[in-house]
């Protein structure tokens, strides 16, 4: 009995030496194959526990090589990504279809109307003696006088008519050819009249303003240009020339600037005959002209009611109506100006004033949801449409917004679910991927 005893004891013995052997070399083997490294450093690898060299952070454990887990199909559905499927319990709305009022603020300028200015040209070539208008936007009235000049055009043709008057005042046919000489180069009745009762010629000659309003362009200044020293060999220049005791003119001197604008008016200077002296625009009718984003002209229609306000002059307002649209591409920049004719004859409305406005419109039918329902992503705009219990990203066309809204002109159906927060449903760290 003795002898079995002692033969278990040694097996037994025998036995947790070889556990105690396998289990340390277990071990061993673990030690061997774990490393270790620094979170912030991870260039930073040993094969025994420490601190980092860089930051004295504790190294940790990296994971063991061969370790695996198991993908059920419920952690598999948990693990998509959001630019696929995102998983959320929130609120849903639908497309309206509805029209919406709104309007847009606008800021502009009265100006003049283009089609109402008139230009009073130089009959007959001479010298401003005189200038009575000194500066742009004068008010002037028919008849009032604008400026003298010197014109041997004009003392020669008054000189015929009295030559006329007094030796064959019976020639009848004559006189009037030589009054209607006068009219032509600019002379009135009046002056007429009143040539024939002193019997003397006026080297000042008067011109007078046929329209009323104000004067524009006045001291406009020509645009830089390298003078001519050819002589002009016109009739017109070279009679001026001789008239006034000098020898030749020049182009620079006769002709208008280059490029159509008109000289500065100085007294002392030479005009030629058809250049323009003076532009003077009608008041009666003004325009409010405004600038807009482009995007905006389509809400903008011909006949849309405009309430004008005068920042200088609180509490006064014009009500209006658009009459002119215009897109416009201008220093890279896409703008419609939008125009609305005021009534001139008021105390309120000046050229070149500021003035704000407020177009107000109807939009048609369409479909509409919150701005927050939809997520500008930079190449398109999206909204999260319910499919299940899911949400998935779908591609949507914008057209105006109008308040907290925003119009829907492709991508939705009016029988669709769509998140009411398409912001909830973003990951900060992802990318949305619509699929076509």
């Amino acid at each position: 009995m003795k002898r079995y005893l002692n033969i278990y004891l040694l097996l037994l013995f025998i036995g947790s030496s070889a556990c105690q052997t396998g289990q340390h070399e277990h071990d061993e083997e673990a030690a061997a194959e774990t490393t270790y490294t620094c979170p912030m450093h991870p260039q930073i690898v040993q094969s025994e526990p420490g601190t980092c060299p860089i930051c004295h952070m504790d190294l940790v454990p990296t994971s063991v090589e061969g370790e695996d887990f198991e993908m059920t199909d419920d952690l598999a559905f948990l693990l998509q990504p959001t630019n696929q499927m995102v998983v959320a319990s929130i609120n849903t709305i639908k497309p309206e279809k509805k029209a919406v009022k709104d309007s847009v603020e606008m800021e502009g300028i009265i100006t003049y109307d283009e089609r109402r200015i008139y230009s009073i040209p130089a009959r007959v070539g001479g010298r401003i003696e005189k200038l009575y208008v000194k500066y742009n936007y004068q008010p002037i009235r028919k008849g009032q006088k604008l400026l003298e000049v010197y014109s041997p055009e004009l003392v020669t043709a008054q000189r015929e008519l009295l030559y006329l008057v007094q030796s064959a005042p019976e020639d009848e046919a004559l006189i009037a050819a030589a009054k209607q000489k006068l009219r032509l180069l600019g002379a009135t009745e009046t002056q007429i009249n009143r040539l024939i009762q002193t019997r003397e010629a006026s080297y000042k000659f008067a011109i007078y303003s046929p329209y009323d309003g104000y004067v524009i362009g006045l001291n406009t200044t020509a645009p830089s240009a390298t003078p001519s020293a050819v002589p002009v060999a016109t009739a017109g220049a070279a009679g001026m020339a001789y008239g006034m005791g000098g020898g030749t003119t020049t182009a620079a001197a006769t002709a208008p600037a280059a490029g159509g604008a008109e000289l500065p008016l100085r007294e002392g200077m030479y005009v030629t005959a058809g250049q323009p002296l003076v532009r003077v625009v009608n008041p009666d009718q003004l325009w409010a002209e405004f600038n807009i984003p482009a995007g905006e002209i389509a809400s903008i229609a011909k006949g849309t009611h405009v309430r004008i306000s005068f920042p200088q002059v609180p509490g006064e307002k014009l009500e209006a109506q658009v009459d002119f649209l215009q897109p416009f591409y201008e220093a890279g920049e896409s703008f419609a100006k939008v125009r609305a004719y005021i009534p001139g004859q008021q105390q309120v409305a000046r050229v070149g004033q500021l003035v704000s406005a407020t177009a107000a419109y109807t939009t048609a039918p369409a479909l509409w949801v919150p701005r927050e329902a939809v997520l500008d992503i930079g190449t398109r705009s999206i909204a999260f449409k319910q499919a299940g219990g899911n949400f998935k990203p779908v591609a949507v066309t914008i057209g105006s917004t109008a308040g907290g809204q925003v119009q829907v002109v492709e991508g939705l159906a009016q029988n669709d679910l769509i998140a009411a927060n398409a912001r909830f449903l973003v990951d900060s760290e992802s990318f949305v991927k619509v699929s076509e």
